[in-house]
C-alpha cells in the first residue's frame, strides 16, 4: 500500500488561492493507496466510493454523502478507499 503525505503540497496551497476558508481540496485515491490528512483541513466529505478513516486509534467508514470531522488535537488521520471503486473526496 502506498501512503502519501500532503504536508509540502498543503504548505503551498495554504499560501495560495485555496487559502480561503470555504475552498475545498478534492482528491481521488484508488485501491492500495492511503493519504495522511493535513490537520489544516478539519472536515472530509466523501463524494463517491467508500472511505476508511483512521484517527487516534479509531476507525470510521464513510460512503458517498457522508462526512467526518477531524479532531485537531488528535493524531493525523489516514484515509484510504475500500474496494475497487476509486474514492473521490474533498477536504475543507
Amino acid at each position: 500500500m502506498s501512503t502519501f503525505d500532503l504536508s509540502l503540497l498543503m504548505n503551498g496551497v495554504e499560501r495560495g488561492a485555496a487559502r480561503h476558508a470555504d475552498s475545498a481540496l478534492r482528491m481521488v485515491l484508488v485501491e492500495g493507496e492511503a493519504l495522511r490528512l493535513p490537520l489544516s483541513r478539519l472536515r472530509v466529505s466523501v463524494l463517491s466510493g467508500t472511505a476508511w478513516i483512521t484517527q487516534s486509534g479509531g476507525d470510521t467508514l464513510l460512503q458517498a454523502g457522508g462526512s467526518f470531522k477531524l479532531t485537531a488535537a488528535g493524531d493525523r488521520a489516514v484515509i484510504s478507499p475500500i474496494g475497487t471503486v476509486p474514492l473521490l473526496f474533498e477536504m475543507r
